[in-house]
């Protein structure tokens, strides 16, 4: 379980190191998740896109509407549902209850993925400790074993779910950007420029807390680690 590369202190550059490391242990089963979650935020996104039509009828408006509602409403009459609300609506019900569905089944994906992943790590360490010289075991206290049995695979387990829960809300934010974009291009430029500020701002954090949290407190404050 040694990694072959050391970390950046950048966190998002670790990004791609990290999904290497796990997809060696579950392989390329692990993008199956991001793909539920992307197909179920398109079909939110897609839902809140099909209001459109149905704000600017409710609305009363005399002109015929314009931009993606206007495509929409063409896209209705089309299919010659374009003065049918109950379609509509239907159509609506349906996006939400696919995008539940899928992350229904993206979390229990994810819940198997995390399955699997203890049993591989767990498998290959008690492969090692069959292997292990008894030099080496007498050399270690049992503390030692146990801690790297429940405590190092859990924490492994932990940043397994904080970084797939941390590209599913990338994905939630790039979709939900451009279905903003879609709808009044100007508030989605907005709000993506406010996005990478927050981003740049909470990536100069992270790298702080990291320089912290390496930090020796036992060395001189004049230690250039610290």
């Amino acid at each position: 379980m040694s990694a072959k590369k050391a970390t950046s202190n950048d966190p998002l550059r670790d990004i791609p190191y990290y999904l290497r490391a796990f997809q060696h242990y579950i392989g390329w089963r692990l993008y199956l998740f991001f793909a539920l979650t992307l197909f179920a935020v398109i079909a939110e996104g897609f839902g809140l896109l099909m209001l459109l039509p149905l704000l600017a009828s409710l609305d009363g408006a005399a002109e015929d509407p314009t931009g993606v509602a206007g495509q929409i409403q063409n896209g209705l009459a089309a299919l010659g549902l374009a003065d049918s609300f109950v379609a509509v609506l239907l159509i609506i019900m349906g996006a939400f209850l696919l995008k539940g569905a899928l992350l229904i089944g993206a979390n229990a994906y994810k819940a198997y993925l995390r399955a699997q992943l203890l049993r591989e790590i767990k498998g290959r360490l008690f492969d090692c400790y069959t292997r292990m010289q008894y030099r080496h075991y007498v050399g270690h206290s049992t503390g030692h074993f146990i801690n790297v049995i429940n405590g190092q695979v859990n924490g492994l387990l932990n940043s397994f779910t904080a970084l797939v829960q941390l590209l599913s809300h990338l994905i939630n934010a790039v979709v939900y950007t451009a279905t903003a974009m879609l709808v009044a291009w100007r508030f989605g430029l907005l709000a993506a420029v406010a996005g990478v500020v927050i981003l740049l701002l909470f990536k100069r954090l992270n790298v702080y807390v990291r320089d912290l949290s390496r930090c020796n407190p036992a060395r001189p404050a004049s230690s250039p680690s610290c």
